[in-house]
């Protein structure tokens, strides 16, 4: 008991700490200058060096407003050097190749929140920038968030006091990507299954009997849409917690989701999507059929054919990197995983070497 009370008391100092100044890792997101391409980095492009990646707000091809999926990356390698190297694996690049290869009429923006390049010659990244729709950017948060609802909060570095700091800046990119620009977000650890282009924007999933997840959101740019946005992101502002996990990412769709349906029964929010002022909630086969309880069922190939056709129904499904990470799989593999990349990113597979990780 005495040493469960010690533990106790030390787990609450930590998070106390966290709370008073910014995460160890706020510096690896906090650029003071522009990512505008240098005359030294164009000069490492002509000698075969690594590329840098424009800043989203800088480039010249911006996303198209309401015909735009976004995925981001935001974890940083923290290294010393001015530029972090893209390291995509296997499953966020099929991830992307998927989103393209479904959607060729939407363009795909991945973002990443840390100062990054890229090689010139790799065949993973060679594989997804292969799709003409498909465009790699820096994103830089502070200049991302001029303009929203919570632009000033932003600068406070409120948000740098969490212990779950990388999630929860991609909680709110994703939020202040579709503020922007509106059109489609959808995690890294997915697959994209069939195409999006008729579906009308506006729309999110339920993920379990009481639950709205936030792995794919979609919101119109104007209209209705871009009103649900500014709820997300005030919403986000008002209850943030960085302490608890997950916390400030489904809670705050489906809060405001409550609010904006008047009912906290997702049943009754996938019947009437009118009473939704116009978001459609996705019953749960649509990007979630398989749970994070059963994520082995992907990568064990007795659960091959029962997966398959679990998911013929669906737009897309999830893959639950956090709890799946470990797990690898040859390239030859008859699970499902490897048959559903054979399918949906055969040009990621095709570039892989021996393992799909």
């Amino acid at each position: 008991m005495i040493l469960l009370f010690i533990l106790n008391v030390f787990e609450i100092i930590i998070i106390m700490l966290s709370r008073e100044k910014p995460s160890v890792f706020s510096h690896c997101y906090m650029d003071a200058v522009s990512m505008e391409i240098s005359p030294e980095s164009l000069s490492s492009i002509d000698d075969g060096g690594p590329i840098p990646l424009e800043d989203v707000l800088l480039a010249k091809d911006k996303p198209v407003p309401g015909k735009t999926i976004f995925l981001l990356e935001t974890s940083c390698p923290c290294s010393d050097s001015q530029f972090d190297l893209l390291a995509l694996t296997s499953r966020q690049a099929c991830a992307i190749e998927s989103a393209a290869l479904h959607n060729p009429n939407l363009q795909v923006f991945v973002l990443l929140a840390c100062q990054t390049s890229r090689h010139q010659s790799d065949p993973i990244t060679d594989a997804i920038i292969s799709y003409k729709n498909v465009k790699l950017r820096h994103v830089n948060l502070w200049r991302f968030a001029e303009g929203t609802p919570v632009e000033d909060w932003v600068k406070k570095d409120e948000l740098f006091r969490s212990r779950y700091l990388m999630n929860n800046i991609s909680d709110l990119l994703r939020l202040l990507s579709l503020y922007r620009f509106g059109g489609i977000y959808m995690d890294m650890d997915v697959v994209v299954l069939r195409s999006f282009e008729d579906e009308p924007l506006n729309f999110v999933g339920v993920e379990s009997e009481k639950y709205i997840g936030n792995a794919v959101i979609s919101l119109d740019p104007k209209g209705s849409g871009h009103k649900l946005g500014e709820l997300f992101l005030r919403d986000f502002q008002k209850n943030y917690n960085g302490d608890i996990w997950a916390y400030n990412g489904p809670r705050n769709i489906f809060t405001v989701m409550t609010e904006v349906c008047d009912t906290d029964d997702v049943h009754l929010m996938e019947k009437d999507r009118n009473r939704c002022q116009g978001m459609k909630v996705f019953p749960s086969n649509a990007f979630y059929e398989i749970d994070g309880g059963q994520w082995t069922h992907f990568f064990e190939p007795k659960f091959a054919n029962e997966t398959l056709e679990r998911l013929k129904n669906s737009y897309l499904t999830h893959i639950w990197n956090r709890i799946s990470t470990r797990r690898s799989l040859r390239v030859d593999s008859k699970a499902a995983y490897i048959q559903l990349a054979t399918e949906h990113c055969p040009r990621v597979l095709a570039a892989t070497k021996d393992r799909f990780d």
